[in-house]
C-alpha cells in the first residue's frame, strides 16, 4: 500500500507525464528550454509547445525543480506571457556540461540588445521589422550613440586593434540577431533573413537590466572608461 501511495504522489506531482500528447511533444519542448529558449504563443513553432507549458506549468516546475534544480519561470502577461528555465539564485543547476545551453549572451550583444530595445520600445519605433532598417537607423538619428557603440565593441572584440567599420558593425550586428532568435526573443523570417518579428520574451532583456537600459549613455560612457 506504501508503493501505491507513492506512486500516486509522484503521479500528482508530474501529472503532465500522464497528458496522451506528452509523447509528441515533451522532448521537444524539454531540448529547447535546456538550450535557453524562451517560449511564447507565436514562437516557436508548434503552439503545441506552449499549450503543453501552459496547462502543465506547475507540475513542470516540480519536474525541472527536482531532478535539474532550475526554475521554470513563466512572465508577462495574457497573450504576451512567456516560459522560459532559470538558475536558483546561487546554483548552476544539473545540466550536462556538454549541453547547448544558451546562457549567457556575449558583452556586446547583450550591448546590442539593449540599443535595440531603447530604440525599438523607448522610442517607439515599433514599425521596425528588417534587421538593415535597425541598423540604417542608428546611422541617421543614432550617430552620436553608434560612435560610442563602435568604440566600446572595438575595445570587447578580440580584434581590437582594428576599427569597427561599417562593414564588421553590421555583421556583429547580424550576429547578434542570430544569438536573440536561438533565444526565442525574435522571429527571423525563414525565407528572407533580414526580417524579424519581435517576441513578447525580449522583455526580459529589460527585466534583467532595467533601469539601465533607460541610462545606455550613461553606461557606454563608462564602459569607455573601463
Amino acid at each position: 500500500m506504501e508503493y501505491d501511495d507513492t506512486e500516486k504522489d509522484l503521479n500528482i506531482r508530474y501529472s503532465f507525464m500522464l497528458d496522451r500528447t506528452a509523447k509528441n511533444t515533451f522532448a521537444k519542448l524539454d531540448y529547447l528550454l535546456k538550450s535557453g529558449m524562451h517560449l511564447q504563443r507565436d514562437f516557436p513553432k508548434p503552439v503545441s509547445l506552449y499549450a503543453f507549458l501552459d496547462k502543465h506549468y506547475i507540475s513542470l516546475q516540480a519536474y525541472y525543480d527536482d531532478f535539474f534544480e532550475m526554475v521554470l519561470k513563466k512572465e508577462g502577461e495574457e497573450w504576451n506571457t512567456y516560459f522560459y528555465i532559470d538558475f536558483h539564485e546561487g546554483s548552476r543547476g544539473k545540466i550536462p556540461t556538454d549541453n547547448q545551453y544558451r546562457w549567457y549572451l556575449k558583452s556586446e550583444y547583450i550591448l546590442i540588445g539593449l540599443i535595440f530595445f531603447k530604440i525599438y520600445k523607448l522610442d517607439g519605433n515599433i514599425e521596425l521589422s528588417k534587421i538593415s532598417d535597425f541598423i540604417n537607423l542608428l546611422y541617421q538619428e543614432y550617430d552620436e550613440l553608434l560612435n560610442k557603440m563602435q568604440r566600446v565593441v572595438s575595445s570587447i572584440e578580440s580584434d581590437a586593434d582594428s576599427d569597427m567599420n561599417e562593414e564588421k558593425l553590421r555583421n556583429l550586428v547580424y550576429k547578434a540577431f542570430t544569438e536573440f532568435e536561438q533565444l526565442g526573443w525574435i522571429e527571423r523570417d525563414s525565407n528572407e533573413s533580414d526580417y524579424f518579428t519581435y517576441q513578447p520574451s525580449f522583455e526580459r532583456l529589460r527585466r534583467i537590466y532595467y533601469p539601465q537600459i533607460e541610462t545606455i549613455d550613461e553606461i557606454i560612457k563608462r564602459k569607455e572608461h573601463d
